[in-house]
């Protein structure tokens, strides 16, 4: 049941960055023009998000989505963290004059990327614990010798 919350939940992320890195492949490599995208005003995207777009492995598969979940998942998060830190960092400092890129030209895509990130790394965390106790269930049991 908690599984296929977080399954759920992670798809509606997901869909969202699929969105914004989809948006972007098709209005600046196949150069269609697509209006609400551009009106959106959003920053290129980084190449973590292209790797992490690919972190929705079936349930059906839960071995591999067990260590799938570690590399195209939390290892993409943790890699935008580490790259988003020194602009969190500016914008903190001198929130006026900071440098970094805005949502619509108000609000700053820092801040946004650090909520999708507590927020992905929460949903792939659980996701990994659960799988890793489904394949722990599924196991026959040991025979001691």
């Amino acid at each position: 049941m908690y599984l296929k919350l977080l399954f759920c939940l992670h798809f509606l992320v997901l869909l969202t960055m699929w969105v914004k890195v989809g948006g972007e492949l098709l209005v600046d490599e196949l150069r269609l023009e697509w209006t609400f995208y551009r009106s959106l005003k959003l920053p290129n995207a980084y190449p973590w998000e292209y790797v992490w777009c690919f972190s929705f492995i079936p349930t059906n598969l839960l071995r591999y989505h067990y260590y799938g979940q570690f590399i195209l998942g939390i290892l993409p998060c943790a890699i935008g963290l580490g790259g988003q830190f020194p602009e969190l960092i500016d914008y903190l400092r001198d929130m006026k004059n900071s440098q970094s890129p805005t949502f619509r030209g108000t609000f700053p895509m820092v801040i946004i990327w650090y909520i999708f990130f507590v927020i992905a790394l929460q949903i792939h965390i659980f996701a990994m614990y659960f799988s890793y106790n489904l394949v722990a269930a599924w196991q026959p049991p040991k025979k001691k010798e």
